[in-house]
């Protein structure tokens, strides 16, 4: 059987084109409809992806809510978003909780593309990493300082994983920010600073290095 995926889309039309499409490529697709049917489906079977559609029936950012509540729930598949809203807000509101978007309109050959990318990416990624006492478990989106799970802010996850994921890899600030926040990001740079130090606050010093000048990195 191929990759599992669920797509949860309210347009009868795009849905079923979007489920030819994926189907043909060998994925297994189940299809919902609206939020309660994508949870019962969440909660029931296991899935490789999750292609999201952000207007839903129960509000035009309900695509949003749902991935904010499975992350709180342990859900930690790739999501990919499909959204008719292009601004900048709504492309940081996807990042924030997601791993990619895609504009609609859009073509099912850049759809198809998109979830192979974000496979790959998941395939990829260890599912454990180890830094003194702490430890970065991935696919629950957890961590860990001696055993005991520390609290960490979405952002704060999003950046020790990028820099545990790739230890010795030097990031500049503007790296960071690119990866974390989304290409788009104009805000000021010092914003990488402030969660550095709520990372080294919460897990120990030694947890990123900084190298003066150029960034900060993940021990080697």
């Amino acid at each position: 059987m191929g990759p599992r995926l669920l797509l949860v889309e309210d347009d009868l039309t795009l849905g079923q084109l979007v489920v030819q499409a994926l189907e043909a490529q060998g994925f297994h697709v189940r299809w919902a409809k609206d939020q309660e049917e994508a949870l019962a489906f969440v909660w029931e079977e296991s899935f490789d992806l999750l292609v999201l559609d952000v207007r839903l029936p129960e509000g035009e950012e309900a695509g949003f809510a749902l991935a904010r509540a499975l992350r709180e729930s342990g859900f930690s598949l790739p999501i990919l978003f499909l959204t008719a809203k292009d601004a900048l807000e709504d492309r940081l509101a996807g990042l924030e909780v997601g791993e990619d978007y895609l504009t609609k309109p859009f073509a099912l050959p850049e759809l198809l593309a998109r979830t192979r990318a974000l496979l790959r990416r998941g395939e990829l990624r260890p599912r454990r990493v180890e830094v003194g006492d702490v430890v970065l478990e991935v696919e629950a989106r957890r961590v860990l300082k001696g055993g005991v799970p520390v609290g960490l802010t979405a952002k704060e996850y999003q950046v020790l994983e990028l820099l545990l994921l790739n230890p010795g890899r030097l990031f500049s600030k503007e790296e960071i920010l690119e990866r974390v926040w989304g290409p788009d990001y104009e805000g000021n740079s010092n914003l990488v600073e402030v969660y550095v130090k709520n990372l080294r606050k919460k897990l120990g010093e030694g947890i990123v290095e900084t190298v003066r000048g150029l960034g900060y990195r993940a021990p080697g």
